[in-house]
């Protein structure tokens, strides 16, 4: 599972990043990278937030916090992302006018989705993955006991 914490970090590392570049002046080009950092953590953040509220069974079980830390803990990320976002917002219409802004949003949307596409679902391949292997170990476990009552019955008529 993705860690929200160091997702949250990792956001507001770059947001601090993309402030200072903006007060200094740099072109949008050259603080692409910022951005790309803090949509990853802000989507990093809001999938573990996703998981957290569908936690697989052991989890449930064994869960070293409580669930209203949980909850507050999310609260706390999504109140400061939105707004990191607005401060964001400001920035860049304010030194780049709304075109960039919007612009901006366009290139958030394209990270988004090829995180989704990759990241995502290799991770849910993984998953699926060590299922499917332990169904089919499981499996084999049972034809293998199966053949060999099998073969205990065979020999044991034909003593």
């Amino acid at each position: 599972m993705i860690d929200p914490v160091s997702a949250f970090a990792m956001a507001s590392m770059a947001f601090k990043g993309i402030k200072k570049a903006v007060e200094v002046g740099r072109e949008l080009e050259d603080i692409a990278g910022f951005f790309g950092k803090y949509f990853q953590g802000v989507s990093d953040v809001n999938k573990a937030a996703e998981e957290a509220a569908n936690p697989p069974l052991f989890k449930k079980v064994f869960a070293s916090g409580s669930v209203e830390e949980e909850a507050m803990n999310a609260l706390v990320h999504k109140k400061k992302i939105e707004e990191m976002e607005r401060q964001i917002r400001e920035m860049i219409t304010l030194r780049y006018g709304v075109e960039a802004y919007k612009e901006m949003m366009q290139m958030r949307r394209q990270i988004r989705e090829q995180r989704e596409r990759t990241i995502y679902r290799q991770a849910a391949r993984r998953k699926n993955f060590l299922w499917n292997t332990i169904y089919i170990g499981l499996i084999s476990i049972l034809l293998g006991c199966l053949w060999w009552l099998l073969v205990f019955l065979v020999n044991y008529k034909g003593a």
